[in-house]
C-alpha cells in the first residue's frame, strides 16, 4: 500500500513516526506524501496545546478528503478519542503504545467508516528498538518516554504515562544502525528526558548514558533535547567542551515570576534559574541556552507578567518558544481562577516575542566571522544557497553551489538576514 505519515508536535512524535515509518517500508509498504494518492495517512497528532488540537483535527479532516483511509495516532487520539470519533470517515484511532504495532493495524481496518474503531491501550509499555527511517538529515533517537513531574497545565504525563527508558544496549543498537545509515546527527530525546535510568535496574542517569554514547561514536553530532532545570548535570558542560555534544541546550523557564511558578508546580524558583544560565554560560560562552514560555496563565497579574518579561530581558538566552496559556483536559490548572481573555493573552504574547526576535538576533550577531559546524538540510528556493543547520541550532544558508543533503561541514558566518545566518563554506567537509 502507498501510505502517508502526518506528524504533529514534538521530537518524541517525529522519532515515533521515523519509527512507523522503519516498521511499514520493512513490511513492504510504500512511504509516499499526502498530495501522492496515498491508500492510508496516519495522523500522529499532538495536544500541547488547544492549537495543537485544532490543527490535528484539522490534518485528519484534510486526509479524510483526498479519500484515503485515515487512522489516528499519538496523543491526541490517547487522551480524547471520543472527540476524535466525531470525524466522519475517521478508520481508526490508536494510542500511543499501538505506534510500535502500525502493520497489524493496518490488516485490521474497518471495511467502512460509519463507526470509528479505536484501540486506546493504557500509554505504559515497556520501550524496545524500533525501526526507524527518516528523509531527515538528523535523527530523533527516543530514549526516554512518560513524565514523573505534575505540572499543573500539562495533560502530557495522562498521555504518556510513568517514565520508562530505554535499556542501554538498545540504545547502543539504535545509534550503530544509525551511524551505518549516514546519520552526522542524532538527537537524543525523550518526554522527561531528565528523569533517565532512574527506574532500570541497575539505575542509570541521562550524564552516563550520553557519556558512554559519545565515546564510542565520536563521529557523530550528538545533540540533547529539552532538558527541565532542576534536572540538568554541569558534567555536560565538559562533554561539549570536547566537541561531543552540541552547544545547545533547551532549558525551559515557563514563567519568569516567582507566584505563576509556585501555581504551575514547576520545582524551581527564578533565582535558581537564573543562577543556572550563569554558571552554564561563565562556563561554555557560546553555548547557545533555548527556553519555553507560557503567557497568561490563570491569575497571571500585571506585575506577574512584568516580572516575566524583566527576567527574559535580563538573562543571556538564545531563542525563545513563547506559547499563550490553553486549558488542557484532566489538568489542575484547567480548574484555576482567574483565566484571562484571548485578547489580553495575545497582547502579552506579542511583547514576549519581540524580546524573543530581539534575543535571537543579538545571538546570531555574536556568530558573525566564527566557525561553525554545519549539516547540510537542502538546497534553498534562492538559487546558490542551501539550507544547513549548526551545532548550535542556528538555521543557516550557506552560499555554495556544490554541497549535498546530509553533507557536514564548517562555516563562516558572514551576515545576518531575516534572523538566518548567512555563511560560506571552508570547503572541507567534516
Amino acid at each position: 500500500m502507498k501510505i502517508s505519515i502526518v506528524t504533529l508536535g514534538c521530537k518524541v512524535n517525529q522519532s515515533e513516526s521515523a519509527s512507523i515509518e522503519g516498521g511499514l517500508r520493512e513490511g513492504g509498504h510504500e512511504i509516499v506524501g499526502v498530495s501522492e494518492t496515498p491508500d492510508v495517512t496516519i495522523i500522529n497528532t499532538c495536544t500541547v496545546t488547544a492549537k495543537s488540537d485544532y490543527q490535528s483535527r484539522q490534518e485528519i479532516r484534510r486526509a479524510v478528503k483526498s479519500g484515503a483511509r485515515v487512522i489516528a495516532t499519538g496523543c491526541y487520539a490517547q487522551l480524547r478519542p471520543d472527540e476524535l470519533s466525531a470525524i466522519k470517515g475517521l478508520d481508526l484511532i490508536v494510542g500511543n503504545s499501538g505506534k510500535t504495532k502500525m502493520l497489524e493495524y493496518l490488516k485490521r481496518l474497518p471495511e467502512s467508516t460509519d463507526e470509528t474503531e479505536r484501540d486506546v491501550e493504557l500509554p505504559e509499555y515497556p520501550l524496545t528498538s524500533q525501526p526507524y527511517f527518516s528523509a531527515r538529515t538528523r535523527a530523533f533517537l527516543k530514549i526516554q518516554d512518560g513524565c514523573n513531574l505534575s505540572c499543573t497545565y500539562c495533560a502530557v504525563p495522562f498521555a504518556r504515562g510513568r517514565s520508562r527508558s530505554l535499556k542501554s544496549e538498545y540504545i547502543f543498537n539504535a545509534v550503530e544502525s544509525l551511524a551505518s545509515d549516514g546519520y552526522k546527527e542524532i538527537v537524543l530525546t525523550g518526554i522527561h528526558i531528565g528523569s533517565y535510568g532512574l527506574e532500570l535496574r541497575p539505575k542509570s542517569t541521562l550524564f552516563e548514558i550520553v557519556n558512554k554514547i559519545v565515546n564510542v561514536y565520536p563521529q557523530i553530532r550528538f545533540r540533547l533535547s529539552s532538558i527541565e532545570p532542576q534536572e540538568f548535570d554541569f558534567r555536560f558542560l565538559d562533554i561539549i567542551k570536547k566537541n561531543r555534544l552540541c552547544p545547545h541546550l533547551h532549558i525551559p523557564l515557563q514563567s519568569g515570576s516567582d507566584v505563576v511558578l509556585q501555581k504551575m508546580k514547576r520545582g524551581y524558583n527564578i533565582s535558581f534559574f537564573r543562577s543556572l544560565i550563569e554558571k552554564i554560560l561563565s562556563e561554555c560562552p557560546d553555548v547557545s541556552i533555548g527556553t519555553d514560555l507560557i503567557i497568561g496563565f490563570p491569575g497571571e497579574t500585571e506585575d506577574d507578567f512584568n516580572e516575566t518579561i524583566r527576567f527574559i530581558e535580563e538573562i543571556s538566552l538564545s531563542y525563545m518558544h513563547v506559547f499563550p496559556y490553553s486549558k488542557r483536559p484532566n489538568t489542575l490548572a484547567k480548574s484555576f481562577c482567574g483565566h484571562l481573555s484571548t485578547e489580553m493573552k495575545k497582547i502579552r504574547v506579542t511583547k514576549a516575542l519581540e524580546i524573543a526576535k530581539s534575543k535571537k538576533n543579538t545571538y546570531i550577531l555574536k556568530q558573525l566571522n566564527k566557525k561553525l559546524d554545519v549539516i547540510v538540510e537542502k538546497k534553498a528556493i534562492t538559487d546558490g544557497y542551501y539550507r544547513a543547520i549548526s551545532d548550535n541550532y542556528l538555521r543557516t544558508l550557506v552560499e555554495a553551489r556544490d554541497l549535498r543533503s546530509g553533507q557536514r561541514l564548517y562555516v563562516q558566518g558572514i551576515a545576518l538576514r531575516n534572523q538566518e545566518l548567512i555563511c560560506k563554506p571552508f570547503h572541507k567537509s567534516l
